[in-house]
């Protein structure tokens, strides 16, 4: 059923000389071409690719007594960023890709999301845009675990690189924390801040719907000039968070052993998720918190999938 609906295939890349492979789920438009398709992409590729494309299959309603390439334009576009291995989950690869840089021995295997950032903005997004015309304000981020972390420290760092993050069981634990700093109300709020725009940035940005497929600085955003400063997180960005119930209250897992509960202790976070969605609902972020009954943290993919999914249909389809 998939291939009739999409056209699946990948691409290998290299970026600052690690490999990547990205896996691409298009549209059968036929000749019924249409611009300004969702883009949906999805973190830890390998692996959660071909659960997105699944559950679009189960979430997707065709039109009625429509040709394929019509139905097929209610489709989004469905992007997975994986690697060229048979692991599921690399785990060298996405520690290094999918964390922040943090001081400590135990994160020195991290700190390469500043580079991965720069090769899906500036390599990925621009090829995607080429094969199928996507729509600079339809751009969804999700993953979950590191992922989650990777799509948070986008969020927080280049909030107007995507319209929706879908945050699953973020690893908060990264770096004691350090990423939401202030979300405790112990210290100055991340989101709080104004950046101010390097010269480079400001160049950037008037040509991002060419390079990234983002619109230059408008509505949301102030008209940059070297020292000026601009809104951190745009008026329309929409953020899902979600949980595991056994991530919350550990103890309440069935499944729980002592030593398991060692381990989940000792990485240790200032805030968990849902203190992370008050914190950005008090910035003035439009998020959303959902707790995943029953589910551990293995358990929230598939949840975090389909929320990722079926915004990125609600937004085809609008």
């Amino acid at each position: 059923m998939a291939n009739e609906i999409y056209t699946i295939s990948h691409q290998d890349m290299s970026w600052r000389g690690h490999p990547y492979r990205v896996f691409m789920a298009m549209p059968r438009l036929g000749q019924t071409r249409q611009d300004n398709m969702t883009a949906l992409y999805i973190l830890d590729g390998n692996a959660q690719f071909p659960l997105a494309v699944n559950a679009v299959l189960a979430h997707w309603t065709p039109l009625p007594q429509a040709d394929k390439a019509t139905q097929a334009t209610e489709l989004p576009v469905i992007v997975g960023l994986g690697y060229p291995e048979d692991k599921a989950y690399p785990l060298a690869a996405r520690t290094r890709d999918y964390t922040y840089a943090a001081p400590g021995e135990a994160f020195a295997a991290g700190g390469g999301a500043a580079d991965f950032y720069d090769f899906l903005r500036y390599k990925v997004r621009p090829y995607i845009h080429r094969q199928l015309t996507t729509d600079p304000d339809r751009q969804i981020l999700a993953g979950h675990s590191f992922g989650g972390l990777f799509a948070l420290y986008v969020l927080l760092n280049h909030p107007d690189a995507f319209d929706n993050y879908v945050i699953g069981s973020p690893s908060l634990w990264w770096g004691n924390g350090a990423i939401v700093s202030g979300a405790d109300g112990r210290a100055p709020s991340i989101l709080g801040q104004k950046k101010t725009m390097s010269e480079e940035e400001i160049v950037e940005s008037g040509r991002r719907t060419a390079v990234s497929g983002r619109r230059a600085a408008g509505s949301d955003t102030a008209a940059a000039t070297v020292g000026n400063t601009y809104p951190v997180v745009g008026k329309n960005t929409r953020v899902t968070i979600l949980q595991g119930e056994y991530e919350e209250n550990p103890k309440a897992d069935p499944a729980m052993t002592p030593e398991r509960l060692a381990r989940m202790a000792q990485r240790r976070s200032p805030i968990n998720a849902r203190s992370l969605d008050r914190w950005l609902q008090a910035q003035g972020v439009h998020s959303e918190f959902t707790l995943v009954e029953r589910s551990g943290h293995g358990g929230v993919i598939p949840a975090t999938i389909s929320a990722a999914v079926r915004d990125a249909l609600k937004q085809q389809g609008r």
